[in-house]
């Protein structure tokens, strides 16, 4: 074979083996691009699920229930009628007497705390309708709880009082004794006794009658 022929032969099979070379380097190029990009979209994907996890609904009955915040509670004496105030300090003295002291927990009541109050064990009453045990039958607007007197501060003629043990207020249950050690001390100040009621035995209450 001719010099001349043999050159142009190896010329023409180089310049196939670069446009080879060139377009497997530029498919290799592809094929990482490629590879890259699906990396990154697996990895949003893996993101976008452990974000997806990390969301959990919120329960609305829950969350209202939350919401329906309970109304302070007063233990202020001056809110409360000062007759029945003087016979019930007078019975709480004669119990911490006999070492079984009790102290006032609530007194008066606004209207919104008796309406929350009510609201227990009654899910279909406005405004505090909500599951639970049945606390008062008094709805505070209607019918006023004792707590309540008039509806003015200064006129309350009820309290709630509870045990102390090492200093701290304890709850014991109806069938303690030291309900029936509290009630005999507020009867005897001419007070009337929840521990004593018929319809719903409320034995940390005292009322003036």
């Amino acid at each position: 074979m001719p010099r001349r022929k043999r050159t142009q032969k190896a010329k023409r099979a180089g310049s196939r083996t670069k446009r080879a070379k060139r377009t497997g380097g530029a498919r290799s190029s592809s094929r990482i691009t490629r590879s890259a990009k699906a990396r990154r979209k697996t990895g949003a994907g893996a993101a976008g699920a452990r974000k997806a996890a990390a969301i959990r609904p919120i329960n609305a009955a829950l969350k209202a229930a939350v919401l329906a915040v309970e109304p302070p509670i007063n233990r202020d004496r001056a809110a409360l009628d000062q007759t029945f105030v003087l016979k019930l300090d007078a019975a709480l003295a004669d119990l911490n007497a006999q070492g079984t002291p009790f102290k006032l927990v609530e007194g008066f009541r606004t209207t919104e705390r008796q309406q929350w109050l009510f609201g227990s064990g009654r899910r279909g009453v406005e405004p505090h309708g909500r599951p639970g045990p049945i606390l008062t039958n008094a709805d505070g607007v209607s019918k006023l709880s004792r707590h309540q007197g008039t509806g003015v501060t200064g006129s309350g003629r009820a309290a709630d009082c509870y045990p102390m043990k090492d200093g701290k207020v304890f709850i014991p249950p109806n069938t303690d004794p030291v309900w029936s050690a509290y009630a005999a001390a507020v009867v005897a100040q001419g007070l009337v006794a929840g521990h004593n009621f018929k319809s719903i035995k409320d034995s940390p209450h005292c009322e003036l009658a």
